[in-house]
């Protein structure tokens, strides 16, 4: 499993070193480390989509190598934001939880799902995931809320650990992601909230729930209809749970133009004019209907998790 670090916290900056270190030269000059930048990646996603904790490792990876690579390069010095954002997968389950494998088979039958299973269950281990399809499921809204509120209270370095726990709990060990007796007691072990009672309140009031579904809407209008959903710095996005070769690509050309923000300050980088710039960075960014964002939809990947319940276009696999 890769365990990408995140943001300026955990991203030391290089080093400075001694011009003419090493050849005998007296100058004790310093030279100045190369100016980090920070992506801000937003990721629709569910919690019962397997595709969504495989895309995430699978960015984790990139952001590993990216950050490891040869001090020289302009992927060194990366920093990521990584924010969740809410996607409803399935509509239909209510906060009455029903067992998943049943609802599985009774949708495509024993014979598919258990070929389904089989399936994911392999995509997981190469990703140390560890898929498991029994257990209760229902309805993930409370999910998304206390995602929201996490993020809403420390950022990714909140978030993160968060949705985490609550990735695993759901895919490895059969915990119901709408329960809200689960979720508090996660998000109390996280810090989001203090105590079980604070946490207990928060599920019982309407907090965040306007700010969810509306988060809702604006993935509707966007135009996106399956998870992951991955946008870079509101310019570049794409769908399914790229391998981390093509989240590098993707590096490479917010590099190119210049995309990102320095040192942690919200001021947009300027890009270099006569830097190559790729098709997905142009001048405009990302507004409530998605105009001006570059989009690969992936609609027949087969690393999507649909809103009909089948992952993957003509490779169907099991979600939702």
């Amino acid at each position: 499993m890769a365990n990408a670090v995140f943001g300026d916290r955990g991203s030391a900056t290089p080093t400075p070193r001694q011009h003419g270190e090493g050849n005998g030269n007296d100058n004790n000059s310093i030279e100045q480390p190369t100016t980090r930048r920070k992506i801000k990646v937003e990721i629709t996603s569910d919690a019962i989509c397997p595709f969504c904790i495989l895309g995430l490792r699978n960015l984790q990876a990139a952001i590993a190598t990216a950050q490891s690579s040869d001090p020289s390069k302009p992927l060194a010095h990366l920093d990521f934001e990584l924010e969740f954002k809410p996607y409803l997968l399935d509509p239909t389950l209510t906060r009455e939880p029903i067992d998943k494998r049943e609802k599985y088979e009774s949708r495509f039958g024993k014979e598919k799902f258990a070929v389904m299973e089989k399936m994911m269950k392999q995509k997981g281990q190469a990703c140390g995931v560890n898929f498991l399809y029994d257990g209760p499921v229902s309805s993930t809204h409370d999910y998304h809320r206390v995602l929201h509120a996490a993020y809403a209270k420390g950022g990714q370095d909140l978030q993160m650990p968060l949705a985490e726990r609550l990735f695993s709990g759901y895919f490895e060990h059969q915990k119901d992601p709408g329960s809200r007796t689960w979720l508090a007691s996660e998000a109390v072990s996280s810090g989001i909230f203090p105590s079980l009672e604070a946490a207990n309140e928060f599920f019982l009031s309407d907090t965040y729930d306007a700010e969810v579904k509306q988060g809702y809407l604006k993935a509707r209008k966007m135009g996106i209809h399956g998870v992951p959903f991955f946008v870079f710095e509101g310019k570049w996005a794409v769908s399914g749970a790229q391998p981390p070769g093509a989240f590098l690509k993707i590096f490479d050309e917010l590099v190119k133009c210049g995309c990102g923000r320095t040192n942690g300050t919200d001021s947009p980088l300027t890009a270099d004019q006569n830097a190559p710039v790729g098709d997905a960075c142009g001048d405009d960014t990302v507004d409530e209907d998605g105009e001006g964002l570059k989009v690969n939809h992936g609609q027949d990947r087969d690393d999507t998790c649909g809103e009909t319940g089948a992952c993957g276009g003509n490779n169907p696999m099991v979600c939702g």
